[in-house]
């Protein structure tokens, strides 16, 4: 069993040193620049931008310009690629570090048709020695730490996370994130962090485990028990980013936070909802954001109506009114329940 003077050491990647080993994934439609920062408050210790095509950076980095935007007040942050050509790849990750990048996060792991179909995410990771003649251009290339975000392989017959875990680490890749499913499970069934441990057992570099990371006492164990270095939080933070602080805090302390209370979830939407309109203008905001009021209010009182609400959301009168609504109607009997979301994350 690892000591707690371990699970209390600042976890090392590369040369980053994190506040914390509660870290965010990169999640395409939700951790643009104002999310990461909020979740940095929050206590994560690394976020990460959304999932970039290496191909875009090069050819048109005007066009994935906001996506790569990595301001000094949320450091540190990631710029994730994913790509599979060892040259487009190394000069995208050099654009991202001088953008301020403090590491690069190679995506092995999405499994979506668009980028498999390309050689890309977890197609790339199929073959070991291929990876590998990525990866060690891209790591040549740069001087901040690189890592990866891989699944536990295609399937559950050519599971293959260990030994691309142990050729990456060869080769200088600082850390690496282990999904705890198949590309072919996609997002369905249940993680398997047992194979996730088997990772952990194989290197020396930090594995960080991602998959189902939605209770903060299982994370704590997870990492107490030397199952993994951190996790990874993603679809657990959906429409209740207080779970980052919780996660943090537990880890740290042993101590439970208790839940948000219904006016106190609002609040913080709200919150995030005004960094949205400052970042990107309240048109584009409230037009993307209205996800996420969606998922603060499930379980509402006439969730129905108010979800019809959110269709029209444009304004910040609109939005005000809504959540007021939502205030008056109060959750109903079975409470607020989490949201379904599947993105381009790996």
């Amino acid at each position: 069993m690892t000591s707690v003077a371990t699970v209390n050491r600042p976890l090392r990647i590369g040369d980053l040193e994190l506040s914390s080993p509660v870290l965010v994934a990169p999640m395409v439609g939700i951790t643009d620049a104002p999310t990461r920062a909020l979740v940095r408050e929050l206590g994560a210790g690394l976020v990460s931008s959304e999932m970039v095509p290496a191909d875009a950076v090069v050819r048109a980095p005007e066009a994935v310009r906001a996506l790569l935007d990595f301001p000094q007040d949320t450091h540190p942050v990631a710029a994730q690629l994913v790509g599979a050509d060892p040259a487009v790849m190394a000069d995208a990750a050099q654009l991202c570090t001088a953008r301020g990048a403090a590491a690069i996060d190679v995506n092995l792991g999405c499994p979506v048709p668009r980028v498999v179909n390309r050689g890309s995410g977890a197609a790339l990771a199929r073959d070991v020695r291929a990876t590998v003649r990525v990866l060690a251009v891209l790591v040549a290339a740069v001087r901040v730490p690189v890592t990866v975000k891989m699944r536990l392989g295609w399937d559950h017959h050519s599971i293959n996370a260990p030994e691309l875990a142990r050729a990456l680490q060869d080769i200088g890749v600082a850390a690496v994130t282990v999904h705890g499913r198949t590309r072919c499970q996609k997002y369905l069934g249940s993680a398997d962090w047992r194979e996730i441990a088997r990772v952990k057992e194989a290197v020396d570099i930090p594995v960080l485990g991602s998959g189902d990371v939605g209770d903060a006492r299982v994370a704590r164990l997870r990492i107490r028990s030397g199952m993994v270095d951190g996790v990874v939080i993603a679809r657990g933070m959906l429409g209740n980013f207080w779970f980052v602080r919780q996660t943090v805090h537990h880890i740290a302390t042993g101590e439970m936070l208790p839940d948000l209370n219904f006016a106190s979830r609002i609040h913080l939407a709200r919150r995030h909802l005004d960094m949205l309109c400052a970042y990107h203008g309240e048109g584009r905001a409230l037009r993307t954001g209205r996800k996420y009021v969606a998922w603060t209010i499930k379980g509402c009182n006439g969730a129905a109506r108010l979800r019809a609400m959110v269709q029209q959301l444009d304004t910040r009168e609109r939005l005000d009114e809504l959540f007021d609504q939502a205030l008056r109607a109060g959750l109903g009997p079975e409470g607020w329940f989490r949201p379904a979301f599947t993105s381009g994350e790996g």
